[in-house]
């Protein structure tokens, strides 16, 4: 699962490079490494209710931070 999750993350950075619209960016960003790094945490099930916390945090910063990260783009642009 750990070769899933960096998969997901690298393609996710592969088509960073390629779009030219930012918010496009963002969004293959946001959800790539979102999903990737819950796949790296899911291979660390030995104490089971500290990844469950885990994956709970990267679901709510994981979005949270792609949002602030937007907001502040558009209004530094105007």
């Amino acid at each position: 699962m750990i070769y899933v999750g960096v998969v997901l993350m690298c393609l996710g950075t592969f088509l960073t490079l390629i779009k030219k619209d930012f918010y496009l960016k963002m969004h293959f960003i946001g959800i790539s490494d979102t999903v990737g790094s819950i796949f790296v945490v899911l291979n660390f099930w030995e104490d089971a209710s500290r990844t469950v916390l885990m994956i709970v945090i990267l679901l709510v910063w994981g979005p949270f931070i792609s949002h602030v990260i937007a907001r502040m783009y558009t209004e530094g642009s105007s």
